[in-house]
């Protein structure tokens, strides 16, 4: 059907055409409008319209989601055909929400979304990274620009006892352990289509959207994990249509960002002498030692390798393919993803086997089915392989390596082809790249999904029922083929006669191991009974049950069972006024028999007020205005509880000590504590309040998000500070700890057009403050010593007053006992004038504000031209960096490590005006532990921002890829963390030295529709 607007009388011209989408299928519901007057029609469901116009005019085709067109056809051209194309921003009627999909105006949630345009622009392996400065309310940290890889030492290992792996964001049996997750500094949960799985390596072609769910309501169905919010991925669904193709392939290059610069052989030896000197001890090398690493005129003898150069290539490549088929009819409808990906390491290695490289294969498919009216079945099957390899040295090994040999360690080669190295460097670095053998990791996953659902409508109209079943199996393996070559230090003879060799490090033939690194396997169970009611003068009624069930069984523990049963209740009047309820009674089955099940509850209300007759009647220009507010009782116990703590374990011990009377050792076999147990231990728990604000104006041009928030988090997991050493055992973790976490968020997006100049801008902000309510602290004889009060998680320290100048100042400054004060070190703040620096003069230390994180992201399309530029920062953010590697010269054996370029302005009676690094030490810990004893000294502010990702592409227009029978063709390219400021650049401000770099990423490709 047609839908005609005729107000204008001068129609002589008839236009008839067909609006397509991307894969030039037609477009429903498009509004095609002659430019100028209030005359349009509406394209049908095949796409066809037919308009009457005046001669020469102009079209505007617009709908929901699409970019504006202008279209002028040409003389004669009576039957044309139009493409849309999907607008950057979406503005969904629906929003997806914890295992239920629900009108945005409606929804009380505290949410952001992404969808594929902004995801898919980010040339990264892991889709987090696309969420960076998108998404309020959820900040991102990277930790290494590369996957790190299992090593031997991680073989057969069980879950972790004391439950810490899910308090750093990284939980176990998880693909992701680059980039850390907080939503409003909890962890989330991450479920994928409706499953709790930590997987971070879809490609981002197949995922439809991201949300965050941030409130306590949005997330109670969780019971006993419902604390953390969730991190909601929404792969996307078979649609109805004919066959839809998508190719994309892109090629990138990766290059590291801020390594570090050490100093040439000559500097290094000549620091390492005033070092000595400065400790009155005999310098290392001689007047001619330092001539010969000056002028290198001996490589071999006076080496001055730059290590960087030798073991870090400038770039390396990133391949990614991936292949989207999709459509069907009424009855049956699929989609199927593939997708491949490699990212080659910057590691300069020679032997292929042995190349830093992760290669990883997609698959996702769904096949969605209409058995009949009533009932429908949905199935799910989701694989993926990855393998990764890594010299036999590991990449680990090798950057810690790195980073501690100094240039003229030495040389690469002997002149007689072997490895350089000596009694302190037992391994060379370019050995350990092409001679060390490798290791290959491989990953294996399968889930599988089957969702059935079935209406009662034919017997009671609105009552439905759902069920929902998981399998997951996860495996993870280690072959181990590395070896080693020994190393060699040419020596001459005093004469100056034969060279020979002495040889360090070991000479170990090539392993041939095979190791299990993790196995896991999940099953989910879901079924959900549910009632939806229009009763008469505009009131709606929505009420379900809901049960899950989910058993995890992790390598060789015993099968750890979560179980929710929940009732939500859902109402509202004239979708005015709304309401909603939920009550979860949640159990996990590692906690003590009796105590395994609680009460968790939520609800939450709303007031459209856009909906009111003095505002739908009287201000056409708001067409969203709501107020929302939810409360809830929250739980946080699963995946941290421990391994059945609450009993008590014990360990057989081999004690190795003589008898008296008796001159020989043997072993006595004990019985010991694993630590005491705590029989009332139970799930953390959590108090979650959230008020927001929606607004939508202009025609829904400027929309508005604002949340406030206000979370106590309780019965937290915690060892008493007032334990006592004399019991000889460690203390419980106990449910003592109280912190409160509060802030806002907010996010403004404005999208508009000029003729056929489509553009947009979109920004958000989050504001977030903690507090420590409660932690059994210790009393504190000073205020300044008191932790409880400060934000979680803060530093103490002392507060450093710069350095000590003289020795007048020496002597009249307060010192810590045991320490050889020169001038040049240190100067430590006596805070209660007591002449001894000490405990009690430790401080909180770094900023103590709230930390402010932000992202804003602007572009336009016009005319098949796309372009996105994303800007991401944080604010009032700690930076603490007290490297032994770095940032002091580090004692190794009988040398020392590696000096960097920032410490030649250490501390010198010449530079004492200008020095920015204490007077170099060479006493070994000692020095050192001074040097690095926690203080203001290297705390910096961690405060930076970003081009995080910056987006140019190209649409070919519809009638040239058309003659080829082609849809679209759309070539782009982008770059990710082009530009970074930071209040404090000497290193990059997320991840520090001595892991893998971040990098900047430059990336082409191409994608072709058919």
């Amino acid at each position: 059907m047609l839908l005609y607007n005729r107000s204008v009388a001068q129609t002589d011209h008839l236009v008839k055409g067909k609006v397509a989408d991307e894969y030039g299928h037609p477009v429903q519901n498009i509004r095609v409008r002659e430019k100028g007057t209030d005359n349009y029609v509406v394209s049908d469901e095949e796409g066809r319209f037919e308009i009457k116009t005046a001669a020469a005019a102009s079209l505007i085709f617009s709908g929901a989601n699409t970019e504006v067109l202008y279209y002028k056809p040409k003389p004669g051209e009576n039957d044309i055909t139009v493409q849309m194309r999907n607008s950057y921003l979406t503005q969904a009627d629906s929003i997806d929400v914890l295992y239920e999909t629900k009108k945005a105006d409606l929804s009380l949630a505290s949410v952001a979304t992404v969808y594929t345009p902004q995801i898919a622009t980010t040339p990264a392996t892991l889709y987090p990274y696309a969420l960076t400065g998108r998404l309020p309310g959820l900040y991102t940290e990277q930790l290494s620009g590369f996957r790190s890889f299992a090593g031997t030492a991680d073989a057969n290992s069980v879950s972790d006892l004391a439950g810490t792996l899910a308090r750093t964001g990284l939980a176990p049996f998880s693909d992701n352990n680059e980039i850390s997750l907080k939503l409003r500094g909890q962890n989330p949960v991450v479920v994928v289509d409706g499953i709790q799985r930590n997987i971070f390596s879809l490609d981002p072609e197949s995922i439809e959207s991201v949300s965050v769910l941030k409130d306590g309501l949005s997330s109670i169905a969780l019971g006993q994990r419902s604390s953390g919010g969730v991190l909601l991925v929404t792969t996307k669904k078979p649609q109805l249509g004919p066959p839809q193709l998508s190719f994309t392939a892109e090629v990138g290059t990766q290059e590291p960002l801020k390594l570090p610069q050490p100093v040439s052989a000559f500097d290094y030896a000549y620091l390492v002498n005033e070092a000595l000197a400065n400790e009155g001890r005999k310098t290392l090398y001689s007047v001619a030692d330092l001539e010969g690493f000056k002028n290198g005129n001996d490589p071999y003898r006076y080496p001055n390798v730059n290590w960087y150069d030798e073991v870090l290539k400038k770039s390396a490549p990133m391949y990614r393919y991936n292949l989207n088929l999709g459509g069907g009819g009424q009855v049956a409808r699929y989609m199927v993803s593939l997708s491949y990906m490699n990212q080659e390491g910057l590691l300069n290695t020679q032997n292929s086997d042995a190349k830093l490289q992760l290669q990883r294969y997609l698959i996702n498919s769904k096949v969605d089915i209409d058995v009949t009216k009533y009932f429908k079945i949905g199935v799910q099957l989701f694989g993926r392989i990855q393998d990764g390899s890594q010299p036999g040295a590991t990449v680990n090994t090798i950057l810690g390596n790195l980073l501690t040999t100094p240039n003229s360690a030495y040389p690469i080669y002997n002149p007689n082809g072997s490895f350089g190295g000596n009694n302190s460097f037992q391994t060379n670095l370019k050995a350990s790249l092409d001679n060390s053998g490798y290791m290959m990791n491989n990953d294996r996953d399968i889930m599988a999904n089957v969702d059935m659902k079935y209406s009662f409508d034919k017997w009671v109209k609105g009552l439905w029922a759902k069920v929902k079943g998981n399998l997951s199996v996860q495996s993870a393996t280690l072959t181990d083929r590395s070896m080693q070559v020994p190393v060699y230090l040419m020596q001459l003879d005093a004469d100056g006669g034969d060279t020979t060799y002495a040889r360090y490090g070991s000479a170990n033939a090539q392993a041939n191991n095979f190791y299990a690194i993790s196995n896991a396997r999940y099953w989910y169970a879901q079924g959900e009974l549910g009632y939806t009611k229009e009763f008469p003068a505009g009131h709606s009624f929505t009420g379900y049950l809901m049960a899950d069930t989910r058993r995890s069984t992790l390598n060789f523990d015993l099968p750890g069972t979560a179980t929710n049963y929940m009732a939500k209740a859902e109402y509202n009047y004239l979708q005015k006024y709304l309401l909603e309820a939920a009550v979860n009674y949640s159990g996990y089955d590692r906690y003590p028999p009796g105590k395994q099940y609680g009460l968790f509850y939520a609800a939450g209300a709303g007031w459209n007020i856009a909906r009111e007759k003095f505002i739908k009647d009287h201000i056409s220009w708001i067409n969203l205005l709501k107020l929302r507010t939810t409360y809830a009782h929250t739980g946080n116990g699963i995946d941290n509880s421990g391994y059945f703590i609450w009993r008590q374990t014990y360990a057989q011990s081999n004690d190795q000590t003589g008898i008296a009377g008796i001159d020989h050792i043997r072993a006595q076999i004990a019985v010991i504590e694993n630590g005491l147990a705590n029989t009332n231990i139970s799930w953390e728990q959590g108090n979650k309040w959230n008020t927001g604000l929606d607004i939508a104006l202009f025609n829904n041009h400027l929309s508005l998000n604002a949340d406030y928030y206000r979370d106590v988090y309780y019965d937290l997991l915690q060892v008493r500070g007032k334990n006592i050493a004399i019991l000889g055992t460690p203390y419980p973790q106990e449910n003592i700890g109280r912190n409160l976490y509060t802030g806002g968020e907010l996010s403004v997006s404005y999208q508009n057009h000029i003729g056929s100049f489509n553009y947009f801008v979109t920004a958000n902000g989050s504001l977030e403050k903690t507090k420590v309510l409660y932690m059994d602290e210790q009393r504190r004889d000073y205020p300044w010593n008191v932790r409880t009060g400060l934000p979680v998680g803060q530093r103490f320290g002392y507060i450093a007053e710069g350095l000590f100048q003289t020795e007048a100042e020496v002597q009249s400054g307060a010192l810590i006992p045991g320490y050889d004060i020169q001038p040049g070190d240190i100067k430590y703040k006596d805070l209660n004038g007591d002449g001894v620096i000490d405990q009690f003069d430790m401080t909180s230390i770094g900023s103590t504000k709230p930390m402010i994180y932000y992202g804003l992201t602007t572009g336009f399309n016009y005319k098949g031209i796309g372009f996105s530029i994303l800007l991401q920062g944080v604010k009032n953010r700690n930076l603490y960096i007290d490297s032994w590697d770095t940032e002091i010269l580090r004692a190794n054996g009988q040398l020392y490590g590696q000096i960097y370029q920032w410490l030649l302005n250490r501390w010198t009676p010449e530079t004492a005006g200008t020095a920015t690094y204490p007077r170099l030490k060479a006493n070994g810990s000692l020095g050192d532990a001074y040097t690095l004893s926690s203080s203001t000294f290297w705390m910096h502010s961690g405060d930076y921002w970003r081009i995080k990702n910056i987006n140019l592409q190209y649409t070919f227009p519809f009638k040239w890829t058309s003659r080829f029978k082609v849809s679209g063709v759309t070539a782009f390219v982008n770059a990710q963390n082009l530009f970074t400021w930071s209040a404090y650049d000497r290193v990059d401000p997320e991840v520090p030295y001595g892991v893998y770099p971040i990098q900047r990423v430059y990336n082409m490709g191409i994608n072709v529709k058919f």
